[in-house]
């Protein structure tokens, strides 16, 4: 299909779902995002996972617009997804405007960053371009600002309309400049969750999974996640003991990624030669078992890590020990079962391993994390906010 074909037909698509909404007094909200599944991004599965929370919620009608990678997605809760980005370049900008205006939302929403955008300009000004047409603009930040150059970040920050933020304290870890053009937006903090399922395993099935890793080694020890420099995975080489630990790294290792393709090489020398499992990219209910199978999940994220990191919350809620890093946490916290080192201490890393892998935590560890339930219901009371004091 060609792009003024595949233009006809998205009109088409979108008259039809505009007579559909017509008398409806539904809330209509577009959400726009660089990525979305089947696309790998941790942003783009929390956007599948908000709308599919928001479409459940009643009264509400959503939509997604992104790339065109993520032809093919689908929604059991019957989200619109639109894939009509071609690389966010400016000629995306019809279809975009195009797609906006037919389906008639009452609020859209953008989440930044996403690997989607790439090193496109067009994504970080759409903000400030879409508030021409008159309706309410909402941004959610999965990071701190910079996020990539200053001059996206303040396009980011000067485009009109309120702001969500998925970390705690988030005014107070951005530079001045940062808090002084955020601070109109009134930033609201929504906590995110984890897209990755809780299971629960017999002992017959975590015994099944640890032998089909082919390891007679005493722990398994996993990391989770994507496979980048800020993401410290060169130190799951320096924190267990190859002597009586199996690695799992549960990810994806591109060989034309230089970062990547020296972690791959790091599995293939000795001591550990031998003595890692490299899974690539798995479903979420296989992730889910494996991290519930593991003795321990090791996050040693170089900036710190923190209840909004969803790789920690997915090893989180299946009890499965965890050590990751923090600038504001240290020491072992027995209700999450979660020990926190300093960014980049190898010693004290080892040492928390050696005391706590294997331990498990059988109480109902999803307790302290929000659901998607919460964390929908908190958008649609943004949205009605915002929408009451527009009229």
């Amino acid at each position: 299909m060609d792009r003024s074909t595949e233009e006809h037909w998205w009109t088409a698509v979108m008259a039809g779902r505009r007579a559909a909404l017509k008398g409806s007094n539904a809330l209509r909200i577009l959400l726009l995002t660089g990525s979305y599944p089947p696309m790998r991004c941790g942003v783009g599965d929390y956007v599948a996972s908000l709308a599919d929370a928001l479409n459940r919620l009643g009264g509400t009608e959503v939509a997604v617009i992104t790339d065109r990678r993520a032809r093919g997605a689908g929604s059991s809760s019957g989200v619109d997804v639109f894939p009509i980005a071609h690389g966010w370049r400016v000629s995306d900008l019809r279809p975009i405007f195009t797609t906006i205006r037919q389906w008639a939302p009452d609020v859209l929403h953008f989440q930044y960053p996403t690997q989607g955008y790439a090193d496109r300009l067009l994504p970080w000004v759409l903000p400030l371009l879409l508030s021409m047409l008159r309706v309410p603009v909402i941004q959610t930040w999965h990071e701190h600002l910079p996020m990539g150059s200053r001059l996206r970040s303040v396009a980011l920050a000067l485009a009109p309309g309120r702001l969500v933020v998925v970390r705690p304290n988030y005014e107070a870890a951005l530079p001045r400049w940062a808090r002084v053009l955020t601070r109109p937006k009134r930033p609201l903090f929504i906590p995110n969750a984890s897209s990755i399922p809780q299971v629960k395993l017999s002992d017959s099935e975590r015994r099944d999974i640890r032998r089909r890793l082919n390891s007679s080694a005493k722990y398994f020890v996993a990391y989770f996640g994507f496979i980048y420099p800020n993401k410290s995975v060169e130190l799951m080489f320096d924190v267990p003991d190859p002597r009586q630990d199996h690695l799992v790294l549960i990810g994806q290792l591109n060989q034309d990624h230089p970062y990547q393709r020296a972690v791959r090489e790091r599995t293939q020398r000795e001591p550990w030669r031998g003595k890692v499992t490299v899974t690539d990219f798995l479903p979420g209910d296989e992730v889910a078992r494996l991290l519930a199978a593991v003795d321990a999940v090791v996050l040693p994220f170089r900036d710190g890590g923190g209840v909004w990191n969803t790789s920690l919350q997915a090893a989180a809620i299946q009890g499965t020990f965890v050590l990751t890093t923090s600038r504001e946490r240290q020491g072992f916290d027995s209700s999450s079962n979660i020990y926190f080192s300093k960014p980049g201490d190898i010693t004290d890393m080892r040492s928390a391993l050696r005391q706590y892998v294997g331990r498990r935590n059988t109480s109902a560890v999803t307790d302290g994390y929000a659901s998607w339930e919460f964390i929908a219901q908190a958008h649609a009371s943004l949205y009605r906010e915002i929408l009451g004091n527009a009229e």
